[in-house]
C-alpha cells in the first residue's frame, strides 16, 4: 500500500488514532504525487525528443544523404523532422505548463482541473505521434517505391500491388509497436494520475 493509501486510512481513522489528519493534508500528499507523476511525463517526452539526434552521432552520415537522395527522400526529411520538432516542442512547452500549474495549484479545484488537462494532453500527444509517424511512413514508402534507384532493382514481373501492401503493413506493425510502447510507458503514468484524481473527488 502507498503512501497516499496509507494517509488516507490514518485520516478515515483518525478518532481512534487522535492523530489529526485533515483534508488539506490529503490534498497536499495527492499534490505532491501529482506534481512527481507530471515532471516524469515530462523527463521522458524530452529523452524521446533528443535520442533520434543522439542515435545521429553514430550514424554515416554521409552514407545516409546518399540513400536518401537515391530514393527521393532528401526534400521528404528536412519537412517531415520540421514539423516533428514543431510538434513535440510544443508538448513539452504544454507538459512543462502543466507540471507548474500542478505543483502551483491551491486549491483542490483547480487541481482536479489540471490533472484531467495533463491526461488529456498525454493522450493527444500520443494520438499526434502515432498520426504523424503513420502519414510519415506511407509518404516515405511511396517516394521510395517511385524512385528510379528502387525500380532499377524489381523485376519485371514483379507485383507492386504486393510490395505496397507488404510495405504498408509493416509500417502499420511498428505503428502498433509504438502504441504499445506509448500504452506501457505514458499509460502508467495516466493510471496514477486518475487514482488521484479520484481520491480528490472524494475530498471534493
Amino acid at each position: 500500500m502507498d503512501n497516499l493509501e496509507n494517509l488516507k486510512n490514518v485520516w478515515q481513522n483518525q478518532p481512534e488514532t487522535g492523530l489529526n489528519y485533515t483534508k488539506e493534508d490529503i490534498h497536499n500528499m495527492v499534490k505532491k504525487k501529482s506534481t512527481s507523476i507530471v515532471k516524469w511525463i515530462l523527463i521522458i517526452s524530452i529523452i524521446e525528443f533528443l535520442l533520434p539526434y543522439v542515435l545521429l552521432l553514430f550514424t554515416d552520415l554521409k552514407t545516409e544523404d546518399k540513400v536518401y537522395s537515391e530514393y527521393g527522400l532528401d526534400k521528404l526529411t528536412p519537412y517531415y523532422t520540421t514539423v516533428y520538432v514543431i510538434i513535440i516542442l510544443g508538448f513539452i512547452f504544454l507538459f512543462y505548463r502543466n507540471y507548474r500549474n500542478i505543483s502551483a495549484d491551491n486549491s483542490i479545484k483547480d487541481l482536479l482541473a489540471d490533472i484531467l488537462k495533463t491526461r488529456k494532453t498525454v493522450k493527444y500527444y500520443i494520438y499526434c505521434n502515432l498520426f504523424l509517424f503513420g502519414i510519415m511512413g506511407i509518404h516515405f514508402f511511396y517516394a521510395s517505391l517511385k524512385s528510379e534507384a528502387y525500380l532499377n532493382t524489381v523485376p519485371e514481373n514483379a507485383n507492386i500491388t504486393v510490395i505496397w501492401v507488404v510495405a504498408v503493413v509493416l509500417w502499420g506493425l511498428f505503428i502498433l509497436l509504438l502504441w504499445f510502447f506509448y500504452r506501457v510507458i505514458y499509460g502508467f503514468f495516466l493510471k496514477k494520475l486518475l487514482r488521484n484524481y479520484e481520491e480528490l473527488q472524494k475530498r471534493e
